[in-house]
């Protein structure tokens, strides 16, 4: 096993392509649509899902800390956080499916909540409207719904007023 204190953020690299790829298959291969598929045809669609993704992701947040999550040294997630002048956006916060359920992502959440209560600036994010498990995550670190798309739904956190 491993503790919470061996958690590390660091600057997502070129050569975290690799793994990166495994982490989409790895989280994403149950989703609707993917998970009836040949296991190949799921990998071979997924990895490319991961390349798109990851292209607009840098496009549309330019600015923002693309940071892979590691624990004992070996990558395990990654958090990508944009700021901006009227909010912070968690972009992607997802970690490979064993080290999920052990406070590691609530231990990454609260350093953003405990920068948005410093800034007095809301936090936004999205979670696909299938993902249940991210809503419960996100409902108890008190995010509310805001929008819903059919298939997102974005979520807000307000801090509290001094």
């Amino acid at each position: 096993m491993f503790e919470l204190a061996n958690i590390s953020l660091r600057p997502q690299t070129s050569g975290d392509e690799a793994f990166l790829s495994d982490l989409v298959i790895a989280t994403r291969e149950v989703e609707p649509g993917y998970r009836e598929l040949v296991p190949q045809e799921r990998t071979r669609l997924l990895k490319d899902q991961c390349r798109i993704q990851s292209a607009g992701y840098r496009k549309e947040f330019p600015n923002a800390f693309f940071l892979v999550v590691e624990a004992n040294t070996k990558p395990i997630g990654r958090f990508y956080v944009d700021h901006t002048p009227g909010h912070i956006r968690v972009v992607e916060l997802s970690l490979l499916p064993k080290f999920q359920g052990h406070g590691i992502g609530t231990q990454l959440m609260k350093t953003i909540l405990a920068e948005a209560t410093r800034t007095q600036i809301p936090i936004l994010l999205s979670v696909v409207v299938w993902n249940h498990g991210a809503f419960r995550f996100y409902e108890k670190l008190g995010f509310r719904q805001v929008e819903q798309s059919e298939t997102h739904a974005r979520l807000r956190w307000d801090s509290p007023t001094p």
